[in-house]
């Protein structure tokens, strides 16, 4: 830089030209002003976090606070959490609980375990919040609470079901049967016994 003073006669991109007086020091074709990384090549200005620093001389390419260095998903913004201790960040890892499974077809994407699935929700058992027995293995008692949630009918709840009280006298009998057919039973015997005195 003839015309400047530059004792230092730095010159990054060896073109000749001082760092003082060239206008791309890096020799990317950006100049110096609008350049993401002045004085490290990188002609495409990649941003990903868009911090106004390139990719290329960034040392928290995602911005996460945590240096590429450090970081167990240098490209996804995370909190830096790993499940499966794998050393891939779970934001970036293909399987979080490291059993083998890949998160978009587990059932339990973040825990490991053997994709059973008892009561086929595509949730599996160990990680299911809801009792994935079926109705046939549960007691009585839990039978009829499923029972009355799913609004099935008093026919179907009274052959497992004892009858609630307020039902008693409207069509179902003290012991839970349905009491229609031994009205109708009554009637006919009497009938019977009515047209044999004659």
């Amino acid at each position: 830089c003839p015309r400047l003073a530059d004792p230092a006669q730095a010159d990054n991109d060896r073109d000749g030209l001082g760092d003082g007086c060239d206008a791309d020091d890096d020799d990317d074709g950006i100049p110096d002003s609008a350049d993401g990384c002045p004085l490290t090549y990188d002609p495409d200005q990649a941003d990903l976090d868009g911090d106004g620093i390139g990719d290329a001389c960034d040392d928290d390419i995602d911005g996460d606070g945590t240096d590429d260095a450090d970081d167990r998903c240098p490209r996804v913004a995370d909190d830096q959490r790993d499940r499966d201790g794998d050393g891939l960040g779970d934001a970036c890892d293909e399987d979080d609980d490291g059993d083998g499974i890949p998160d978009v077809e587990d059932r339990c994407p973040a825990e490991p375990d053997d994709q059973a699935d008892l009561d086929g929700d595509g949730i599996g058992d160990a990680c299911d919040d809801t009792d994935d027995r079926p109705l046939a293995l549960r007691t009585p008692a839990e039978q009829c609470q499923i029972l009355l949630e799913r609004g099935a009918p008093t026919a179907e709840r009274l052959r497992i079901c004892p009858a609630p009280k307020h039902e008693v006298g409207c069509g179902v009998t003290p012991g839970g049967a349905p009491a229609a057919p031994l009205v109708l039973g009554m009637l006919a015997l009497w009938g019977v016994r009515r047209r044999q005195r004659r």
